[in-house]
């Protein structure tokens, strides 16, 4: 009997590995499933505050890099604007020394060819006051330029200078109503004296009344006197009628041919 127990002992063994081994398999796959069913439970729970999240933070990232492009954008406008501005700056500059190059050239061609020696000069100031018309040029005794001098562009007269300094001097004027210029209709040579009425006109006075006179004529200097040469344009006629005045007259009406209200560079005529 005991070694019948003996035989059997290795099989009652091997029969008990078995039957822990089919236990333990058993309980593996039931708390596999509870397991499972658990983490299905969170996921189901997780997810979608996940999902809720990562729009949320795609949102603000999305809204941020806008914001960070659109700061750059008008960075970059602001910027352009200012090359903008800078570059029309440059341009009036260019133009502006392109006129003046303009000027000089139409005036320092007709200096070339004046009977007169002349001298280039600039205005520098104009005379504020109501009762006169004078303006102030870069250039004086120390160029030459001397008092009861006629001033010129290359349209015609401007005036004379009255004052003079070593680097500056000032200039009456035809408008000015002390100015004088004997003058002729060039015309018919019917002689007057044109003087200053107002800051856009002249006036052409002591025209005998039976001279022929028209609107459009031509009225240039005589030469009489010491100041003005001979043949410099003056204006043209713009009015003519009687003088109620003085019957043996005509009043007439002259626009200069130079604009005085725009005067930047003028010829001094030099001895």
């Amino acid at each position: 009997m005991r070694v019948l127990s003996e035989r059997w002992k290795p099989i009652a063994l091997l029969l008990c590995f078995t039957l822990l081994a089919l236990f333990l398999t058993t309980l593996k796959t039931r708390l596999a499933s509870h397991s499972l069913f658990f983490e299905g439970v969170v996921m189901s729970v997780v997810m979608p505050l996940q999902e809720a999240i990562d729009s949320g933070v795609q949102w603000v990232s999305d809204l941020w890099h806008g914001y960070v492009n659109l700061t750059q954008v008008r960075q970059d406008n602001l910027h352009l604007q200012r090359q903008i501005e800078e570059l029309q700056g440059q341009l009036h500059v260019y133009q502006e020394a392109y006129l003046q190059q303009q000027r000089l050239q139409e005036l320092l061609g007709f200096a070339a060819s004046a009977p007169s020696h002349t001298t280039a000069a600039h205005v520098v100031g104009i005379d504020p006051s109501q009762w006169a018309e004078a303006v102030t040029i870069n250039k004086g005794s120390g160029h030459n330029v001397r008092k009861d001098t006629a001033v010129i562009t290359h349209r015609g007269l401007v005036g004379r200078t009255i004052e003079i300094a070593p680097r500056y001097a000032t200039v009456l004027l035809i408008t000015d109503r002390r100015s004088a210029v004997d003058a002729f209709i060039q015309r018919t040579r019917a002689r007057g004296i044109v003087v200053g009425k107002s800051r856009r006109l002249c006036e052409l006075r002591y025209v005998d009344f039976h001279e022929d006179l028209q609107v459009g004529d031509t009225i240039i200097s005589s030469g009489l006197g010491e100041v003005y040469p001979k043949g410099l344009l003056i204006g043209t006629v713009v009015s003519v009628r009687q003088k109620p005045s003085a019957g043996l007259f005509h009043e007439v009406e002259v626009k200069p041919v130079v604009d005085l209200a725009k005067l930047e560079e003028v010829l001094v005529l030099v001895p």
